[in-house]
């Protein structure tokens, strides 16, 4: 799952998941027209409320398959998907909790997702 986190352990992104979050950022950045400024922030923890935000949320989960196609979490991906250093059981009973998470559409409801595992987890990805 490569998304930013919450705030006690930073855990860096390999080159390859970093470029593929990178390129996900700017494609996900373009069909959604979030500002660099609300990227920026989300980058160090602190997210928008902003409706092109969750828009852009939910095009990264989509893009990187954390969603399957009916809107649920895909597990098996989000767990692969967490960079060595983070802890996968933790992440995983935190995503547990997360991936029934409801919202006024598909865009609320990934971004809950994300609050939700931001909430609930001690790491933090840096990209």
């Amino acid at each position: 799952m490569i998304i930013i986190l919450s705030y006690s352990q930073d855990v860096h992104l390999n080159e390859d998941e970093r470029e593929k979050a990178n390129w996900y950022t700017a494609e996900c950045g373009i069909e959604t027209g979030v500002s660099t400024e609300v990227i920026n922030a989300a980058k160090i923890g602190k997210y928008s409320e902003d409706k092109a935000f969750k828009k852009f949320v939910l095009c990264f989960f989509n893009k990187s398959a954390i969603l399957n196609s009916d809107g649920t979490l895909n597990m098996v991906v989000a767990l692969a998907k967490l960079p060595s250093g983070v802890n996968k059981s933790e992440a995983q009973s935190v995503l547990e909790q997360c991936k029934n998470k409801t919202g006024q559409d598909a865009a609320d409801k990934a971004f809950a997702i994300l609050q939700c595992f931001q909430k609930g987890t001690k790491t933090h990805i840096l990209f």
